[in-house]
């Protein structure tokens, strides 16, 4: 039994609108792969070379993002209780991000760069996060929730607009030229929002939900996850002001960290005791791939600590693959194959539960492909790692080859799910002819005083016509009340075995 409760399943949003996100974003993780295997060692020559920040964007925007994007409209009108605003703008928002990215990889890649298409892909992307941003942020405002996971939303969408504001002025300066700034202060305020800020809260939030739901963990401690969402908000406030202020060198960039660090080994141990303590010990597949998450969070950590202070681009190139592919990709990977199964179940054979035969969430998932698609999580990221140390091409191409595949059995993973077609729904019966055939009792004597008028010319009709007025009265009593409570368990009990996923978190 799935522990849902506080949860607003009746506010999920059609199936439709978060998938299209999560059908999409797999083809970009498979592009990223491609770029890998077309440019390999060319992509790591230097942080800011032009194929190198679209490959990045690749993944930032048209992988992750992406998966945001279908997450947070799927996931808000459940946690928050309120639907997001303007829902017939969400397939222009998929549309948009799919042009945008797609035209900004185009625009830097291309010998010479085009302007134009760096202009129009700034233009549709911004168009697309603010259509995108502002019914989720007034969904956000307006919720009276105060779940950890609401408020992780609220800081994430924060550091996402200004990841998306800078994002579009590093565009018009690739098209017109550079202003006179100090190029690292700019670039360290937009990648600590977009990385840390929108990606790593967003983690940590969500995951303060579906720990709880998917892998039977205690929840999360209310003032444990309240701290770490103030450390990490102080931090993300800190830090761009220490930049600005200070530069990038300044000892006052280590203490505006602060926050985020102690928030950080706060959630670390957090977790750790959440894990440990799970009702289900089973180690299921994608719960590895939360581990390897948070050892790769760990380890970019320590690399990022070392950023301000050396020039040596190989140091970053470490960290952006373990913080982007070693942890936020398995993560939203095992997000995924729990998530989408529930949506599918949810939205398909719910409202059958205790009808009809159907399948359990655990029919939903290509178990033997998840096996394949965590070790090659784990595989392209180590193999990813190795070639850019040794900058041997053979292991950079077969790193690419590893997430071209990863991301087809993500596609393959969700057309497993969505395979299986509801049944049939079975005809209701009509109470009401359990009781023709019962004898029509005699008018009575001495009627209640007061209640003439419910035996009067109406009961008269009614024995007029052979009807029995009372077992009238009485079968529709019964139908209501028993068609309510059907209604009632398939929402919140769990019908024999065979006809509902069993909590399902495995």
């Amino acid at each position: 039994m799935l522990p849902t409760a506080g949860l607003r399943i009746d506010q999920a949003p059609p199936m439709s609108l978060p998938f299209r996100f999560f059908a999409t974003a797999p083809l970009f993780l498979m592009l990223a792969g491609g770029a890998l295997v077309h440019w390999g060692s060319d992509l790591f020559i230097a942080p800011l070379m032009p194929v190198s920040v679209a490959t990045l964007h690749l993944l930032l925007i048209g992988w992750m993002v992406m998966i945001v994007c279908g997450a947070m409209i799927q996931m808000i009108p459940v946690l928050a209780g309120i639907p997001v605003p303007w829902p017939g703008t969400i397939p222009w928002v998929h549309g948009g991000l799919v042009v945008g990215t797609l035209a900004l990889v185009l625009g830097l890649t291309r010998e010479p760069m085009v302007p134009g298409l760096l202009i129009f892909s700034a233009v549709v992307l911004i168009l697309a996060l603010g259509g995108f941003l502002v019914p989720i942020v007034a969904a956000l405002v307006k919720a009276p929730a105060k779940h950890p996971t609401v408020n992780g939303m609220r800081l994430a969408m924060i550091c996402l607009t200004g990841t998306a504001l800078l994002g579009a002025l590093f565009l018009v300066e690739h098209a017109f030229g550079f202003i006179d700034f100090d190029r690292r202060i700019l670039v360290g305020i937009h990648l600590t929002w977009g990385l840390i800020g929108t990606m790593g809260v967003l983690i940590l939030g969500v995951s303060f939900q579906v720990l709880p739901m998917f892998y039977m963990t205690p929840a999360c401690p209310t003032r444990a996850s309240r701290r770490i969402l103030i450390g990490l908000a102080l931090s993300m406030l800190l830090l761009p002001v220490a930049l600005l202020v200070a530069g990038v060198e300044s000892l006052w960039v280590w203490i505006a960290a602060l926050p985020g660090v102690a928030a950080g080994i706060d959630y670390a141990v957090t977790i750790r005791t959440m894990l440990r303590e799970r009702r289900r010990k089973l180690i299921d597949p994608t719960l590895r791939l939360w581990w390897f998450g948070y050892v790769c969070a760990a380890l970019s950590l320590v690399l990022l600590a070392a950023w301000p202070a050396t020039e040596e681009g190989g140091w970053r190139f470490f960290f952006a693959t373990l913080h982007g592919l070693g942890w936020v990709t398995p993560v939203m990977i095992g997000m995924l194959h729990k998530i989408v199964p529930f949506l599918v179940w949810f939205h398909r054979f719910s409202a059958l539960a205790g009808l009809v035969e159907i399948p359990m969430m655990d029919d939903l998932t290509p178990a033997r492909a998840v096996d394949v698609q965590v070790g090659l999580v784990i595989g392209s990221v180590v193999v990813l790692l190795l070639g850019i140390a040794t900058g041997w091409e053979p292991l950079l191409v077969l790193a690419g080859c590893g997430w071209i595949a990863v991301g087809a059995i993500q596609l393959y993973a969700l057309w497993f799910a969505l395979r299986i077609k509801p049944p049939e729904a079975p005809v209701m019966p009509d109470f009401a002819s359990f009781f023709k055939d019962m004898p029509i009792p005699p008018a009575p004597v001495n009627p209640v005083p007061g209640c003439e008028s419910r035996g009067g010319a109406e009961s008269i009709a009614l024995r007029g016509q052979g009807v029995n007025p009372i077992c009238t009265v009485l079968a529709k009593f019964l139908e209501t009340t028993l068609v309510s409570a059907i209604m009632d368990m398939r929402g919140f009990m769990v019908p024999r075995a065979g006809t509902i996923p069993p909590g399902s978190a495995t």
